[in-house]
């Protein structure tokens, strides 16, 4: 019986021309055609059923990666329902979570983030004093995205604003953690009268003068329409957990991430909707803050920030600590040996700092009447 061909890449030089290709191919040099000759007698030795074989092993290997991802979305979606209730807006159904009586306060999170962020860490805490509503923005967690290119995060904004107003909400405080300081910088600027006060958590709200944030290269991907849903399917979704681990590490640092949060939140962001909304939100941003960051100094709502002194993902010098400087009246502390999520690892500073907002609001008049 014939042996199958095995061939040794590192011996492909020293294999012998089949006579039939021999100086087939004038033009060529001496070695060029040796090379040559040796690759058509590999091809021919292996035959065209192992061809066939060779041919199929990639696509066999997306098809496992395509089941793995599919299987893990379903159990995704199974075991981490919405918690909570939908409203609908003229920019499309969010998804809410409600808690406690008092003075309004609506709660944004950021990049890859959802409402988990705050439903895990301090929203129990706030609502013994305050009625507390954490918003999934659109297209992260369990809200739907709106098809369409938006231009600016600012929509954010605004169908945040018609989602507290239906449920009956006037002058909240506004709460907005990293890349959603910049929708409640907006608000600021554009929209005072709806808002009683401002208070930003790690907080990005000045357009980086680099350009793209440094992970916009691999979010446009995403954005491509037969490339990007490849990548998905092949790529993030089957090994996203690994990469959103440590993802999670370098965020909390130099704390510990929560085991419920890393199950959740890497759930939740693993998806192809959410990591869609991310690369359309990433790309957004940096035109939402060059349109309002020379009218900081406008700002008259009370403004209240927090920033880990340890922050590796928005440094504060170049972010809050610029914007301290730009609105009148704002206020600034630096929690040290924090990171980028002060409301797990600092919740007393959080609740600190919507009470300090709470008695500016009152003391300036821009409070819930």
């Amino acid at each position: 019986m014939r042996q199958p061909f095995r061939l040794n890449p590192l011996q492909l030089q020293t294999i012998a021309p089949c006579p039939e290709f021999k100086d087939s191919t004038p033009g060529l040099n001496k070695l060029g055609e040796e090379a040559l000759g040796s690759l058509k007698c590999a091809l021919v030795s292996i035959g065209p059923v192992n061809l066939l074989w060779l041919a199929l092993v990639p696509l066999l290997v997306i098809g496992v990666l395509v089941l793995a991802s599919a299987t893990v979305l379903a159990i995704n979606r199974r075991r981490i329902p919405p918690p909570c209730g939908f409203v609908e807006t003229g920019r499309g159904s969010l998804h809410y979570c409600e808690k406690g009586q008092g003075p309004p306060v609506v709660m944004l999170h950021g990049s890859n983030g959802s409402l988990q962020d705050f439903r895990l860490s301090v929203m129990d805490s706030l609502s013994d004093e305050f009625r507390v509503m954490a918003l999934d923005r659109p297209g992260h967690g369990h809200s739907p995205r709106p098809e369409g290119d938006h231009g600016t995060c600012a929509w954010h904004g605004e169908a945040a604003r018609e989602a507290w107003t239906k449920l009956g909400m006037k002058r909240p405080i506004v709460v907005g953690h990293s890349s959603a300081a910049a929708v409640v910088m907006d608000l600021a600027v554009r929209s005072p009268q709806d808002i009683s006060a401002a208070v930003l958590l790690s907080g990005v709200v000045h357009s980086f003068e680099g350009g793209d944030v440094p992970v916009m290269g691999l979010y446009k991907l995403l954005k491509r329409r037969y490339l990007g849903t490849f990548l998905l399917w092949t790529l993030f979704l089957p090994f996203g957990s690994l990469l959103g681990g440590w993802l999670l590490k370098f965020t909390f640092a130099p704390d510990q991430v929560p085991p419920e949060y890393r199950r959740q939140g890497i759930a939740l962001a693993l998806r192809p909707g959410p990591l869609r909304a991310e690369a359309d939100d990433l790309e957004c941003l940096a035109p939402t803050l060059r349109a309002i960051e020379d009218r900081y100094s406008e700002v008259r709502v009370p403004l209240i920030m927090l920033v880990g002194a340890e922050d590796r993902n928005v440094p504060p010098q170049g972010q809050s600590v610029r914007l301290r400087s730009e609105v009148a009246g704002s206020e600034l502390e630096l929690l040290e040996k924090t990171g980028h999520m002060p409301m797990f690892t600092q919740p007393e500073a959080v609740l600190r700092a919507v009470r300090r907002a709470k008695e500016l609001a009152a003391d300036r008049g821009t409070a819930q009447a």
